[in-house]
């Protein structure tokens, strides 16, 4: 009997758009309209997975891009709107559903989270997250981490947060946090905040650590970019020499109670650069000053504290003393090798200091293991001496912004400095006061984590 003759299979559109050439394939998915739609997209069938978890057809993607640390910076979140909490703006905001007003994202060269062409490269943060109840109305961005973005937002009437405004709430703190690369959004209980002032928080992920404090490599698929858990650190307006940890966990969706951190007596403490914790290790830390140490000591003698919170369940605070000669602005950052590392930065070098393995008497060695030489300081185009705001960059490395000039990044463990934008977001600013924050992810280790586990599933 003569076989029958082969059907055919249909050739699907899957199919037929992964039979193209390759630059034709990146010609199609650069057109199309967002890093979430791509994320959508690769998950449609296991040929798409296999392709968008290959790395080098993702770099491909973003040819301008490079490698390095000019391939991490996406753009920078700012509020180009003075935020002011006040009862008339407040007034305003509960009229209001929409996003008049949110948060302004302005992306790197080459970033793929721009906007299509013509300028102006701006958008809006809702242009990334849905924002159709206005949640997002008037928020101003305070850190983000791991591709999180933590804002606070404005109290409003309609089906959230229920106030008045001539009542104790008006001083409810409420906070937000949104991932614009795969659309989560969290939007925080209020905290009474009227009798503090937060002064640190930082973001943690479910990918950070396990609840015993262990470092753990996380499988692909365990969510390095999903949020778990804040942690806040407040201060009272009368007393500040005292400091209460907060923490929230997405899991249980409430905030635990206060926990007062350690204090030296008679000691005040300043938060030594921006507010965002070093999340390394099972913990969360803040670097201090010893303001009566660096009054009373030469400035190149006082000695700086860490203050640490644990990661999950009940925190533990610990306070303690590291030896490091802190001349300069200290910042405090997870080096490439993983340990900490706290950066003096002076006018023309960066000192590196880096945590070594426990000295055999229960304290801590910290050795100067590198001084890094800064750009010849120069004048913006209003003929103002340079200034220039610090952020941690992942992989052991530091993001400076100079007013009026470019933006580099300081890798603290090669000694070097690398140009990731010819200018500063800060150029286009007026003399106001604006909070940038740094957005940096590596996206195709982003696809690889959390689509890798899929793929080989």
């Amino acid at each position: 009997m003569a076989a029958a003759p082969a059907t055919k299979k249909p050739t699907t559109g899957a199919d037929g758009i992964g039979a193209l050439p390759e630059e034709l394939l990146f010609e199609v998915f650069s057109r199309v309209g967002s890093v979430k739609d791509l994320f959508l997209f690769a998950v449609t069938s296991r040929q798409w997975l296999r392709r968008f978890t290959d790395p080098a057809f993702l770099r491909g993607l973003c040819p301008n891009r490079g490698r390095g640390h000019r391939s991490r910076l996406l753009g920078f979140f700012f509020q180009s709107t003075r935020f002011v909490r006040c009862v008339r703006m407040m007034e305003t905001r509960m009229t209001q559903r929409t996003s008049v007003s949110a948060p302004t994202f302005r992306p790197a060269p080459g970033s793929p989270l721009a906007p299509p062409p013509p300028p102006p490269p701006d958008r809006a943060l809702t242009s990334l997250v849905a924002d159709d109840d206005g949640t997002f109305n008037y928020a101003e961005p305070l850190a983000a981490r791991c591709g999180v973005v933590l804002m606070q937002l404005v109290p409003r009437t309609f089906d959230l947060h229920p106030m008045t405004i001539a009542s104790s709430s008006s001083h409810d703190l409420i906070l937000g946090l949104s991932n614009p690369i795969t659309g989560e959004r969290h939007v925080l209980p209020p905290i009474c905040s009227g009798r503090y002032v937060v002064c640190g928080y930082a973001i943690v992920t479910a990918a950070d650590v396990d609840l015993d404090g262990e470092q753990r490599p996380s499988p692909p698929s365990s969510g390095h970019s999903t949020f778990s858990q804040l942690l806040l650190i407040g201060c009272p307006r009368i007393d500040g020499s005292k400091r209460y940890l907060h923490s929230y966990s997405a899991a249980a969706g409430t905030w635990s109670a206060p926990a007062m951190c350690p204090t030296l007596d008679g000691h005040g403490f300043d938060l030594a650069g921006e507010g965002s914790a070093a999340v390394h290790r099972g913990s969360a830390h803040w670097l201090y000053i010893d303001r009566a140490a660096r009054t009373l000591a030469p400035r190149d003698d006082h000695y700086l504290y860490r203050l640490s919170a644990e990661l999950g369940g009940a925190a533990r605070v610990s306070l303690t003393k590291l030896g490091v000669r802190a001349g300069g602005k200290p910042r405090l950052c997870v080096g490439g090798d993983g340990k900490l590392s706290v950066a003096c930065v002076y006018p023309v070098h960066v000192t590196v200091w880096t945590q070594q393995d426990g000295d055999g008497d229960g304290g801590e060695a910290w050795v100067r293991t590198r001084v890094i030489r800064m750009p010849t300081p120069v004048m913006d185009p209003n003929g103002l001496q340079r200034d220039e705001e610090w952020f941690e960059f992942s992989r052991g490395s530091m993001l400076v912004l100079y007013r009026g000039g470019a933006a580099f990044v300081v890798d603290l463990g090669k000694g070097v400095m690398e140009k990731v934008m010819d200018c500063s977001p800060r150029q286009f600013m007026d003399e106001r006061y604006h909070r940038y924050v740094p957005y940096e992810m590596d996206l195709v280790e982003f696809f690889v984590s959390c689509l890798g586990g899929l793929c080989r599933g």
